[in-house]
């Protein structure tokens, strides 16, 4: 599955996607620019890391070292209407592999970011684009079982499962953490994770509709 998180930024004054690729450009961070526009912008950030080893030698002692690695991502900027949002391809855990991009384009210039939540409404809008659908999967949290006693759930099910999830969670607090649609669309089969962190995950066969569609509904 392809997996994008997304996030919504709000560029210092007088600084577009354009202004972004000359920094990017004139910079020293280790950036490619792939292409660019007044309603897009997609670069390469490379970083480095530095990852700790252990050798073992043949009498049985260990010799500890480090080895440097590096990692590519993709990063899409792109404007909807009035709004400038921000997609990072195969995005690690941390969300800090973006600042350190911004900060490093922008130096001292204030901007600010947060990941992109969307709740079950935008999520039905989304599914709402597809011939048929169903929820096969959700995650819940922070759900009461007893007092002062929460859980994580998972529900899963081959053959569907209704939109309320559980009847057990009817006019319980709870949160979702993601949800699972099977999705049937001209003639494509796949599955499509929507994660409230900002992450959606979509099966190959679905990618090109199921992410241009998405970006639509922002």
């Amino acid at each position: 599955m392809v997996k994008i998180r997304y996030f919504r930024i709000r560029l210092p004054d007088g600084i577009g996607l354009l202004g972004l690729a000359e920094l990017a450009q004139k910079g020293t961070l280790p950036i490619s620019v792939m292409r660019s526009s007044e309603n897009e912008l997609v670069v390469t950030f490379t970083t480095t890391r530095e990852l700790r080893t252990v050798q073992y030698m043949p009498d049985g002692s260990s010799v500890p070292g480090i080895v440097t690695t590096m990692d590519q991502y993709s990063v899409r900027l792109f404007r909807s209407g009035t709004l400038y949002f921000l997609s990072l391809l195969d995005p690690p855990r941390s969300g800090r592999i973006v600042t350190d991009l911004l900060d490093g384009l922008l130096l001292n210039q204030k901007y600010f970011i947060e990941p992109l939540e969307f709740g079950r409404p935008f999520i039905e809008r989304h599914v709402a684009v597809f011939d048929s659908v169903r929820l096969v999967s959700a995650k819940v949290r922070d759900f009461q079982i007893y007092e002062k006693t929460i859980a994580r759930l998972e529900i899963t099910s081959k053959e569907g499962i209704p939109d309320e999830i559980a009847p057990f969670l009817s006019g319980k607090f709870h949160r979702i953490d993601s949800m699972t649609y099977e999705v049937n669309h001209q003639f494509k089969k796949g599955l499509i994770n929507y994660s409230t962190n900002g992450t959606v995950r979509i099966s190959a066969p679905l990618v090109e509709i199921g992410f241009q569609s998405f970006e639509l509904q922002l």
